[in-house]
């Protein structure tokens, strides 16, 4: 028996104007009819079961999460009341999934990953909670296809076990983001995978390796145990979680830990981290461009035009712009700039009168 958390906190500021605040990421339709956090928990269900799996979240995000997921439960989820990164988020949530399920091995998913082959993960589920019944801290990874500055990469150490003709291998270090002179080596090098943020361990194991690494998260972690299912819980939860150390669980455990293994997959995988990973998954036309939505084009090459507006876009000889025409607002950025949308809505997150459009 095993059980699947799935993280479903985040923001996507790199999506905006269709992502924000009230309607993050993984709220998201990209490729099929299905959102981002709909197929992440259809997949769990699937393999896991209804009663196994859970979702954290933001408490602001609760009914919605409700609302949007045909068959969730309440006590499904695990509310968060501020985001604090994914260590305190695995760190809470496993204290309570601990409580509820014994020591039984949990995998961790984000939610707004896109994944295709439900049959090639299944097989490396059943690898990830193996390698986690025996003690390891599992991470998967996937195999570079091109040199991705935008997401983490896992470097292989030593093979040191294999469950079902799968390998795993000793982590040897982890490599955030690399600038691109680094990427195109870690591809070059065949040695180095894509850190997919998807995590295998028994409760005890993470917990004891947070005690040792992270020590101000398990004293305060140890103050929530002593009051869960009392009158005080909430408030108190409330109190002890703004307190929480603002780190991720890679760097604050996995990049320390001897414990950590990489189990690399083949299934179809991306993170949909800016606008133009919409070149890798939706087809273009003979002029490269993407359009969905009432468009009108000349002369427009490499560009990704998005309308969900009521109102035809028209475009005139621009190439390699992005274009994105939402409810929210409207978002017109170089290709290249994409990733620096992110820096846009924090600004507009700062600015008191602007800040209602990405709420």
């Amino acid at each position: 028996m095993s059980v699947s958390l799935i993280m479903a906190g985040g923001f996507g500021k790199r999506l905006w104007p269709e992502s924000k605040l009230s309607h993050p990421k993984q709220f998201l339709t990209i490729k099929n009819e299905e959102s981002l956090i709909g197929s992440t928990y259809q997949r769990c269900i699937n393999f896991f079961g209804v009663e196994n799996t859970f979702i954290i979240t933001r408490q602001d995000l609760k009914e919605k999460m409700i609302s949007h997921i045909p068959g969730l439960l309440p006590e499904q989820i695990i509310s968060e009341p501020i985001s604090k990164d994914t260590a305190a988020c695995i760190g809470f949530a496993t204290i309570l999934i601990k409580r509820k399920k014994n020591d039984i091995p949990v995998v961790i998913l984000p939610s707004d990953h896109l994944i295709a082959n439900e049959k090639e993960f299944n097989k490396v589920m059943k690898v990830a909670v193996k390698s986690a019944e025996k003690g390891y801290l599992a991470t998967i990874g996937i195999k570079p296809t091109r040199a991705e500055t935008g997401y983490g990469y896992l470097q292989v150490g030593n093979k040191i076990e294999q469950f079902n003709e799968i390998p795993c291998y000793k982590l040897k270090r982890f490599t955030e983001k690399p600038s691109q002179k680094k990427a195109k080596e870690f591809l070059e090098n065949g040695n180095f995978l894509w850190n997919a943020g998807i995590f295998a361990w028994r409760p005890s194991v993470i917990l004891e390796e947070i005690k040792k690494y992270l020590p101000s998260l398990d004293k305060e972690l140890e103050k929530i145990r002593k009051i869960l299912g009392t009158d005080q819980e909430e408030k108190i939860i409330k109190k002890i979680y703004s307190r929480f150390p603002k780190i991720s669980i890679d760097y604050a455990i996995m990049e320390k830990t001897t414990k950590a293994i990489v189990i690399p997959a083949e299934f179809i995988w991306d993170d949909i981290g800016e606008w133009r990973a919409l070149e890798r998954i939706l087809s273009k036309n003979k002029e490269g461009n993407i359009i969905q939505g009432l468009i009108k084009e000349i002369g427009t090459n490499n560009c990704i035009f998005i309308n969900k507006e009521n109102k035809i876009l028209g475009a005139i000889g621009i190439s390699d712009i992005i274009v994105i025409n939402s409810k929210e607002g409207l978002l017109i950025v170089k290709k290249e700039l994409s990733p620096k949308v992110k820096d846009l809505v924090e600004e507009l997150l700062e600015d008191k009168k602007l800040r209602k459009y990405v709420e």
